[in-house]
């Protein structure tokens, strides 16, 4: 009866699947999930300075210059 014990430890044993490297070579998922959250936050940001930027010069091309931009501005600003 013994040696039946020894063969399923055995067998056992070998069916064990190991990982290499210790928990001190796992990295940490919240800090890697932060990392990316930010990475889509500042993509994102880039997006929307590029479609603003390109709005300016959209309206600056409309108004004919800085000069017509500025007052044109500054009229919807003031209502005058």
């Amino acid at each position: 009866m013994r040696t039946c014990f020894a063969i399923a430890k055995v067998k056992a044993k070998n069916k064990c699947r190991t990982f290499h490297g210790g928990p001190e070579n796992n990295t940490n998922v919240g800090h890697d999930i932060s990392k990316a959250g930010l990475g889509v936050i500042l993509c994102i940001g880039a997006i929307i300075g590029i479609g603003g930027f390109f709005l300016l010069v959209g309206g600056l091309i409309k108004s004919g210059g800085i000069i017509g931009f500025l007052s044109g501005w500054v009229s919807a600003f003031t209502g005058v």
